[in-house]
């Protein structure tokens, strides 16, 4: 017993120590006050942790059981769409969600690339006639993020709108100097607001693959 309170006793005076080198180093090294350990610099905004995003649901549907139970619900049947546009849907589009054919699809934006389903009331791009089960939305200005990055374990969402608060306040937040850094390299600076999707299952992980270093 007495050798097992001795050994202890040892080791806990070769962790005393260490904690004391420990403390020289960063005494001589590392000026906490000193203003380049600013971590309220925009520099360090990548390390900080954002509010969660909206997330937004969406089911897909088939138009035509859609048009049956409406039919069903109000007597009559759902009527394509008259379009008066002069950029009329082409005949090639498609509803995303529900599949309905472009004469129930209306010209929501005037030409300018938005498209709305009658039947299902889904609003999409032109551009990027998708259909997404699951839409991330930007907490601070509401706008939907676009996917950015694809890696192995996560996805990067990004907020691109130039006028969502967050972004805002933080290029305000910069000083000439910085901002001029920002221009140069916008890469090292995240003033948009990000998200990572982790698509890896934590709870699969087998912990012994883990590396010890």
């Amino acid at each position: 017993m007495n050798s097992i309170i001795t050994l202890l006793i040892a080791y806990n005076q070769i962790l005393l120590l260490q904690i004391q080198k420990l403390l020289v180093f960063i005494a001589k090294n590392i000026p906490l006050n000193a203003s380049k350990y600013d971590f309220k610099s925009p520099k360090y905004n990548k390390y900080a942790i954002d509010k969660a995003p909206i997330i937004k649901h969406f089911e897909r549907f088939d138009y035509k059981q859609l048009l049956s139970e409406y039919l069903s619900s109000n007597g009559k049947e759902l009527k394509p769409v008259k379009s008066r546009s002069k950029n009329p849907v082409p005949d090639s589009f498609i509803c995303p969600r529900c599949g309905a054919p472009h004469n129930y699809l209306y010209d929501n934006t005037g030409g300018r690339g938005q498209l709305l389903c009658k039947v299902c009331a889904f609003r999409f791009s032109k551009q990027k006639a998708e259909f997404k089960p699951v839409v991330y939305i930007c907490p601070y200005c509401g706008h939907t993020l676009d996917l950015k990055k694809n890696r192995k374990h996560f996805n990067v969402h990004k907020c691109i709108n130039q006028k969502c608060p967050f972004y805002i306040q933080n290029l305000k937040s910069l000083s000439p100097k910085v901002l001029a850094e920002y221009d140069e390299e916008k890469s090292r600076f995240k003033l948009h607001y990000i998200y990572r999707e982790f698509t890896m299952d934590f709870f699969k992980i087998d912990l012994s693959s883990i590396p010890d270093k």
